[in-house]
C-alpha cells in the first residue's frame, strides 16, 4: 500500500480531500439524524432489547453486567438514554459510525495510503453502517473500539492499545478473538508488561457480576455460568458461503471488487514492510475482517453458538473492510488510469442508495407483530391486571416496551426461562409468540407451546380474536431477518391463577 512520493499529491489536493471528507461526513450525518428522528420502529428486536437495557440500567444495576446486553455498550447507551432517550441512544450510534470512519482513514494513512479519505468514504458507504448508525445495536461501538485499538497499536502506543483491546470482550463476543490477536501483536513487539492489562476488564466484570447477583457459587465461575449462548443453536444452520454472499451488502456492491483487490495487495505487500511491526499491521488488517467472516461462516454452517447468519456480524470489522477497499481502489485507479478516483469513489458509494427508491425500508416502521404486542398489553391492562394477574411472562421485547417496564422488573415481569414456565409465581400471565418464544440464543429460553401446555397453563381464548386482528399500520418490509425467517403461527395467552399454581 506504500507509494513513492507523487508530485500531483500536493497541499492543494490534500485540502480537497479534507473538504471532500467533511462533505461526506455531513451528508451521512444528516441522513442518519433524519432517519433517527423519523423512525418509530427499531432496526431489529435486539435493538429494542438493547434500548430497554440502557433505559433501565441505572435503576437495575444488574443490567450493567448482563453478558448478553454487552456491559460496555449498555453503560455507554445508558448515559445517552438518560440524557436524550431513544434519540440519544441513536445519536450514540451515529458517533460510533463516524469514529469508525475516522479510525479507518488514520489506519490507511499509517499504512502509506496516498488518499486516506477513501477509507473514510468507504466506511460511510457501507449500507449496514448507515442502517446501524441510527440503531441501538452493538456492532458499531465494537467496530469503533476495534479500529481505535488497532490505530493505537499501529502508532506504537502499546499501553493505549492494550487498554482498548481489553475492553473488546465486554462489547461483543468477537472481542475474544481480537484480544488474542492483540496479545500476539504485543508479543511480536516484545511488549510484555501491557499484556497484563488484557484480562483485567473481564476479571472485573466477573467480580462485579458475582457481587450484584448475590455472591452465589464460586466467584471465578460467574462469567462462564452466565454466558448466554448455547453450544448447540436453536436457530437453523445454513450455507457455509452465506456470509460470502452477504459481502456486497456489507462493503457495498460497486466497491466489493476493490475490497478483494485490496486484500490481495495488502498480503503481497507484507514482505515490503520495513520491520516486524509493520508486517504484523498489514497482516492484521487482512486477518481481522477475513477471520470474522470465516468464523461466523463456520458457526452458522455448524449451527453453533446461536448464530442466526445475519450480515450485521461482519459489520464488527467495518473500518478494516474500508481500509482494504481503499487500498484496492487506489491500485485500480492507477491500473485503469482513472483521472478522478475520488469522484468515482463517491459515485460508487451513492449509486446503491437508489435501491431505497425501489424497495423503501426507511424510515423504520414497526412490523405487524409489534402491533400484536401492543394489543396484548392494552387488553392485559383492561381485563387481567385488575383481576389480580400482576406479572407477565413474555419473550417478545415489544411487550416490555409497551408495558413501559424493565425486562427484569421483578414486580411486573417474570423472566422468560423454562424453569419460570414450569414454576411461575401466582397471578402470572404468559404470552407466547411464534417469533421469539421458541427460538433463542440460549436453549433455556427456547419454550414451545407444548412446553407451556405441559406445565399446566390454562389458555385464555378471549385474547385469540384480539391478537389475530389484522394489522392497521404499514406493511413495509423490515431489515430484521427474524421477521422474514420466523415460523408462522398464532399468538396465545395463558394464565396461572392468582391463588396458586
Amino acid at each position: 500500500m506504500s507509494h513513492p512520493p507523487d508530485p500531483r499529491y500536493d497541499a492543494r489536493l490534500k485540502s480537497i480531500d479534507i473538504r471532500f471528507g467533511w462533505v461526506a461526513v455531513i451528508v451521512f450525518a444528516a441522513g442518519s439524524l433524519a432517519c433517527a428522528a423519523l423512525s418509530d420502529g427499531f432496526l431489529t428486536a435486539d435493538a429494542l432489547t438493547h434500548y430497554l437495557y440502557a433505559k433501565y440500567a441505572f435503576r437495575e444495576p444488574t443490567l450493567l453486567v448482563d453478558v448478553w446486553g454487552r456491559p460496555l455498550v449498555t453503560a455507554l447507551y445508558a448515559v445517552a438514554a438518560s440524557l436524550g432517550g431513544r434519540f440519544g441512544v441513536r445519536l450514540m450510534g451515529l458517533l460510533a459510525s463516524l469514529a469508525c470512519s475516522f479510525a479507518a482513514a488514520r489506519i490507511a494513512a499509517g499504512q502509506g495510503a496516498r488518499r486516506p479519505v477513501l477509507a473514510l468514504l468507504f466506511t460511510l458507504a457501507q449500507p449496514l453502517v448507515f442502517l446501524n448508525s441510527f440503531a441501538e445495536m452493538t456492532e458499531l461501538p465494537f467496530a469503533a473500539l476495534a479500529g481505535l485499538a488497532f490505530l493505537a497499536y499501529q502508532s506504537r502506543r502499546w499501553w493505549v492499545a492494550a487498554v482498548l483491546a481489553s475492553l473488546l470482550p465486554l462489547t461483543r463476543p468477537e472481542g475474544f478473538e481480537l484480544l488474542a490477536l492483540a496479545a500476539v501483536g504485543l508479543l511480536v513487539n516484545r511488549r510484555f508488561l501491557p499484556l497484563l492489562l488484557l484480562p483485567l476488564p473481564l476479571l472485573m466484570l466477573n467480580h462485579a457480576g458475582w457481587t450484584l447477583y448475590g455472591r452465589t457459587g464460586p466467584w471465578w465461575c460467574w462469567l462462564p455460568d452466565h454466558w448466554p449462548y448455547a453450544r448447540e443453536s436453536t436457530y437453523p444452520s445454513g450455507s457455509l458461503f452465506q456470509f460470502l454472499f452477504f459481502l456486497p451488502v456489507v462493503v457495498s456492491p460497486l466497491i466489493l471488487p476493490a475490497t478483494f483487490a485490496g486484500a490481495c495487495r495488502m498480503i503481497r505487500g507484507v514482505d515490503d514492510a520495513p520491520d516486524a511491526h509493520r508486517r504484523a499491521c498489514r497482516l492484521m488488517i487482512v486477518a481481522i475482517p477475513l477471520s470474522i467472516l470465516l468464523i461466523h461462516s463456520l458457526l452458522y454452517r455448524l449451527g453453533k453458538m446461536a448464530s442466526f447468519g445475519e450480515p450485521r456480524y461482519l459489520l464488527t470489522a467495518a473500518p478494516f473492510w474500508a481500509v482494504l477497499s481503499a487500498t484496492g481502489w487506489d491500485w485500480l485507479s492507477d491500473a485503469l488510469r482513472w483521472r478522478h478516483p475520488l469522484r468515482w469513489g463517491a459515485v460508487a458509494s451513492l449509486l446503491p442508495a437508489l435501491a431505497l427508491f425501489a424497495q423503501p425500508v426507511l424510515p423504520l416502521r414497526r412490523p405487524a407483530h409489534w402491533e400484536t404486542a401492543e394489543r396484548f398489553v392494552r387488553q392485559y391492562r383492561e381485563q387481567m391486571l385488575t383481576a389480580g394477574y400482576t406479572k407477565v411472562l413474555a419473550a417478545h421485547p415489544a411487550v416490555f416496551y409497551y408495558l413501559d417496564v424493565s425486562p427484569i422488573d421483578h414486580e411486573h415481569v417474570v423472566e422468560w426461562r423454562k424453569e419460570s414456565v414450569r414454576n411461575p409465581p401466582p397471578g402470572t400471565v404468559l404470552v407466547w409468540d411464534p417469533i421469539y418464544s421458541a427460538r433463542n440464543a440460549s436453549t433455556d429460553r427456547a419454550v414451545t407451546l407444548d412446553d407451556v401446555r405441559a406445565a399446566g397453563w390454562v389458555q385464555v381464548p378471549e385474547f385469540d380474536q384480539t391478537l389475530a386482528a389484522a394489522p392497521s399500520g404499514s406493511s413495509r418490509p423490515t431489515p430484521d431477518p427474524q421477521d422474514q425467517l420466523a415460523p408462522r403461527g398464532k399468538w396465545a395467552v395463558f394464565v396461572h391463577p392468582p391463588g396458586g399454581n
